[in-house]
């Protein structure tokens, strides 16, 4: 039996029995098609009467579904009854040989064609003219319904290739797969006006072992996108792409054309790096001239205001230097010479954000009365 027939087969399993089964789909293609369905996929007239021939029509069903496994999954086990560990380590790494390799890039390409078949299709008919070619990608846990890996046993889940998936925001874990999702997103315009109408489709869909290969997943379905002659926007993703390398992720992700929107943790936020004399803050390169902010907080002032008040009156209407580093505050020797003039007022940092100035200011002249 032709692989086609088998998926077809499955597909109508699923459709009228909510379930993919060998033997649903047996049971509907020889009983339950009519003649003309019949002769669309080369299927007897007649369906099998006797013990025999029901017999060897389950086995060229079960021959045409071994010809598809074959070619998507080089580790092939039987999947009914956990595995040593040792045993599970070993189909395991033959995923990550050039064959398991090759097998995992045609299952993306077979679901992605599933997926992209109505991203295609609203392209064409041109319902995405109001996408401005922002997306978000999410990395979503898929839950099995088997035991994990038990090392007090010695056994491993039937599902060899799963792993655990931890979620950024709450920090649980789930014994799984990861999903990584490419959603149409849109963002709010500076005038705040309303977005323009489009479907919010899926635009891929990629699914693999948890925290392996999260980067590359997510650039394989951007790549796709662009392929279809889509535009491209700003990229919104979740913590599981923020720690990824920028050789894995950021990089090629720009040079696709997306401006990168990341999500990082209060800890990780501030000063991150630097590249080429050029410091890394919250995600953003800024001027190699910026000066670091000071260590140490400004000196409080040792006189109210109501006891100077020509000086304070001076000292509010003076605007504050930004950037200003704690060795400008020191006073001038004309300042100190003089007894009764009030002490100096400490420099005030501005809060502004450190790309609006690189050059840092002069220090505050200290006026005797």
């Amino acid at each position: 039996m032709r692989p086609r027939v088998v998926l077809a087969g499955l597909l109508l399993a699923v459709y009228y029995n909510d379930r993919a089964t060998v033997a649903d789909a047996w049971r509907i293609l020889h009983y339950s098609l009519r003649p003309r369905a019949r002769g669309w996929l080369g299927i007897p007239d007649l369906p099998p009467r006797d013990p025999w021939a029901r017999i060897a029509s389950s086995k060229r069903l079960y021959r045409g579904l071994d010809t598809i496994t074959a070619a998507l999954d080089p580790a092939r086990h039987d999947r009914r009854s956990r595995l040593p560990l040792r045993l599970a380590d070993f189909h395991a790494a033959i995923w990550d040989s050039p064959e398991g390799q090759q097998a995992a890039a045609r299952l993306q390409a077979l679901t992605n064609r599933l997926v992209l078949t109505s991203v295609r299709m609203a392209h064409q008919r041109g319902y995405l003219r109001g996408w401005n070619g922002d997306v978000g990608v999410d990395a979503t846990d898929i839950t099995v319904n088997t035991h994990p890996h038990s090392p007090r046993r010695g056994t491993a889940s039937t599902d060899i290739t799963a792993g655990w998936h931890f979620k950024g925001g709450t920090g649980d874990k789930v014994f799984g797969y990861s999903a990584t999702l490419a959603i149409a997103a849109h963002h709010r315009d500076a005038d705040n006006n309303p977005p323009k109408a489009y479907p919010q489709l899926c635009l891929g869909f990629e699914l693999d072992t948890p925290t392996v290969r999260t980067g590359p997943n997510a650039v394989t379905v951007l790549t796709q996108l662009t392929e279809l002659g889509l535009p491209t926007g700003i990229l919104a993703a979740d913590r599981a792409h923020t720690g990824c390398s920028p050789p894995t992720f950021q990089t090629p992700v720009r040079r696709l054309g997306y401006r990168l929107a990341l999500d990082y943790k209060v800890k990780e936020r501030g000063l991150q790096g630097s590249w080429q004399a050029a410091p890394l803050v919250d995600g953003s390169l800024l001027c190699p001239l910026t000066p670091a902010p000071s260590s140490t907080p400004p000196p409080a002032p040792t006189t109210t205001p109501s006891a100077h008040p020509a000086t304070s009156s001076a000292r509010r209407s003076r605007p504050a230097a930004p950037f200003t580093s704690s060795s400008s505050r020191a006073r001038t020797p004309a300042a100190r010479s003089v007894s009764s003039a009030p002490p100096a007022a400490p420099a005030r940092r501005s809060t502004a954000h450190a790309t609006t100035s690189c050059i840092p200011a002069p220090p505050p002249k200290c006026r005797p009365e």
